[in-house]
């Protein structure tokens, strides 16, 4: 059963407000979420308004045969806002407040004894793992990060995630070094956000870019599973999420690495022991 889980208060940017189960043909209510043994919840992107969060994500939920007969939440949050890339530096905010509403949620909602997984891309990681460090006793089973818009040693790092990632059956990371976006403006991005909230915080490349790294003593735990896409796949950051079938151009190589990218987190959550991108 698929749901849509709304944290917006306006279909572009806005604040973010406590999540709604929205109505629609062929979707769960509330009532039937709170009795779900299994849920996955699937988290867009910065940059991503209701509308097109919300049919990327089902798109998503549609090629993930391990949890078709599951609970699979497409999260909705205010990632985005009318200025559009502008707005980047402020989005960690928002981020950071939609997690803290889906933890509440879940504690609310959804009893302990719930397996959770999350799939998420780019911004969306951060609100994954925000949510998983608020979420304590409850059991996550697999977390697929695919281009996460994070820094690359926050898994290590016992001050940002490490203690959530180390608390999960498993973290999946796909990274791409042809992703431009992380490749240029994360980091930009990540300093001048820096700058305006006058965080103490080092400036490091993004965990979707080339993966986990180790931060200062601390090792990358062990229960975190990294694949680095191949180069010659010029899997750049839009690569990951379905699109729109109907604006699909024949031979773009979007097409086949938005299927590679379905297909890991696919397998990372039937819990195949080492997960391809292929």
């Amino acid at each position: 059963m698929n749901y849509i889980l709304d944290f917006r208060a306006s279909t572009t940017g806005g604040a973010v407000v406590p999540g709604i189960v929205m109505p629609g043909p062929g979707l769960g209510t509330e009532l039937q979420l709170r009795v779900e043994p299994r849920i996955t919840f699937l988290l867009h992107g910065y940059n991503v308004n209701r509308e097109n969060g919300r049919a990327s994500l089902l798109r998503l939920a549609a090629r993930l045969s391990a949890s078709q007969n599951e609970a699979v939440v497409a999260v909705l949050w205010p990632g985005d806002h009318w200025t559009r890339a502008v707005s980047y530096s402020f989005e960690g905010r928002d981020a950071d407040d939609s997690a803290q509403a889906l933890a509440e949620y879940v504690k609310t909602y959804i009893t302990r004894s719930t397996d959770i997984s999350f799939v998420s891309h780019s911004l969306g990681a951060r609100v994954v793992m925000e949510t998983i460090k608020r979420l304590g006793a409850y059991r996550i089973r697999q977390v697929v990060l695919m281009a996460p818009a994070i820094d690359d040693s926050s898994l290590a790092n016992p001050k940002v995630y490490q203690v959530a990632a180390g608390g999960a059956d498993r973290v999946a990371v796909l990274a791409s070094r042809k992703d431009n976006t992380l490749r240029y403006a994360y980091p930009a991005g990540d300093a001048l956000q820096a700058f305006i909230f006058f965080w103490k915080d080092v400036v490091d490349l993004a965990l979707g870019y080339h993966g986990p790294r180790r931060s200062k003593t601390f090792e990358i735990p062990v229960k975190v599973y990294a694949v680095q896409i191949p180069d010659e796949r010029s899997s750049d950051h839009g690569h990951y999420i379905p699109g729109n079938p109907l604006e699909d151009v024949a031979g773009d190589p979007a097409i086949a690495n938005r299927l590679s990218a379905a297909r890991f987190a696919d397998e990372v959550l039937r819990g195949e022991a080492a997960p391809k991108y292929i």
